[in-house]
């Protein structure tokens, strides 16, 4: 989500007070995750059951008669209980500074993976470029050897808040999501130039997007894209609170034309607790992951505390029983639906580094999968770095062997 200047200016002076500036800031900004326990994947079992049980209860208290119609499982989703259970561990290491070298880039949002050492992303401060992301992993441990932005692709048609991109299964085209007018549009890696767009349904329309928490997610896999606002539709009640998250909708396309599907209702996190110092704390869904076996993750970002922090969670995203509720108004009464399941894989305290996208690394030398994310720098106040973070997926199975698009030559 881009912030307005006098939302960064208010969070900013307030931070200043509460957290004393200064060296104390710059000190604690590398730190982040680095005390995050490493048992946080295997304690979240009973954590995301309960959670889940939670927004499917809620989801269905007081059904009404005009129930939205639970739909089967997409066919290119795995049911979650037949596949191995997975797991998500830190590398070993604190995010590395991802440097901008003499490209300018800043505030990334959203990222994708071209095979070998190169990624795509795109940053939400309006520039018109689809920026070049040069990552080196250790194949055994997976953890980040050295990462740098390499340059630009010029792309003039891209929107002034871009937070989603997903490479096409061509390795020569992305999609991206714009928030402020609720758009994905396809891109030429070659030229730049936007070479299509998806029908995206009239429920996320700008008008009806609250606080520019609009399309902020973007993944493509198995044949299928994904997408989702970050916090509630104003048709869908309110944003999240302390008391409770607010409900999204994640929105399948699929087909040669990628047509709109199925939609489903996400209930987000709450915000953990209010500070005295800032009026900008929230939580929400800010980007979804399409792993090569159809299953989906979904990333959560929070900010809240009395000394505000960022946090990070990532669920995995169950779809068995949901119901379809792309011809419903409203999610707002929580009532007459099935939402989604969610269950905890990994969550992080990640300090001053807003995580916005997630992409699947290369395969490791192990069988497990590198998970790559990348911050938003909040153009570089108050510590806020641009930062690349690795962590570790484990029990991934592929339905087909899964090859990485060659990376193309610009």
């Amino acid at each position: 989500m881009a912030s307005s200047p006098q939302h960064r200016a208010a969070y900013l002076g307030a931070l200043a007070v509460a957290l004393g500036i200064g060296a104390a800031i710059a000190a604690e900004a590398p730190r982040a995750l680095a005390d995050t326990s490493p048992g946080d994947s295997a304690r979240s079992t009973s954590t995301a059951s309960a959670q889940a049980s939670s927004a499917r209860a809620s989801s269905t208290r007081a059904s009404r008669p005009a129930r939205a119609a639970a739909r089967p499982v997409p066919r290119s989703i795995a049911p979650v209980t037949t596949q191995p259970a997975l797991t998500i561990t830190r590398a070993g290491q604190s995010p590395l500074v991802l440097r901008s070298g003499s490209t300018g880039a800043t505030e990334l949002s959203g990222i994708t993976y071209a095979g070998g050492t190169n990624y795509y992303a795109v940053g939400d401060d309006g520039a018109p470029t689809i920026w070049q992301v040069y990552t080196s992993l250790d194949s055994r441990s997976g953890r980040v050897r050295s990462t740098l932005l390499t340059g630009g692709i010029s792309a003039p048609e891209l929107g002034t808040d871009s937070e989603g991109i997903a490479l096409g299964p061509s390795g020569n085209r992305v999609w991206v999501s714009d928030e402020v007018a609720s758009t994905i549009n396809e891109f030429s890696l070659e030229t730049g130039r936007k070479t299509g767009s998806v029908a995206v349904p009239n429920i996320y329309r700008p008008a009806n997007v609250q606080n520019n928490m609009g399309l902020e997610s973007l993944t493509y896999g198995g044949g299928t894209l994904w997408t989702a606002n970050e916090e509630a539709l104003r048709s869908d009640g309110a944003l999240s609170t302390t008391a409770a998250g607010s409900w999204v909708r994640i929105q399948e396309f699929d087909g040669p034309d990628l047509a709109a599907r199925r939609q489903y209702a996400y209930r987000t996190d709450p915000i953990s607790r209010l500070s005295p110092f800032v009026t900008v704390e929230r939580s929400g869904l800010v980007d979804l992951l399409a792993l090569p076996n159809g299953q989906v993750l979904a990333l959560e970002r929070e900010l809240g505390g009395y000394l505000p922090r960022y946090r990070s969670r990532i669920y995995l995203v169950d779809f068995t029983g949901a119901s379809d509720v792309a011809e419903l108004s409203s999610l707002a009464s929580g009532s007459g639906f099935t939402a989604v399941g969610k269950t905890l894989l990994w969550q992080g305290d990640t300090g001053f580094s807003n995580f916005e996208g997630i992409t699947l690394g290369p395969p490791l030398s192990d069988g497990s999968y590198a998970l790559l994310l990348v911050s938003d720098d909040g153009i570089g106040a108050m510590a806020q770095r641009q930062d690349s973070f690795s962590l570790i997926l484990r029990g991934l199975t592929a339905l087909a062997p899964a090859t990485a698009p060659t990376p193309i030559q610009v």
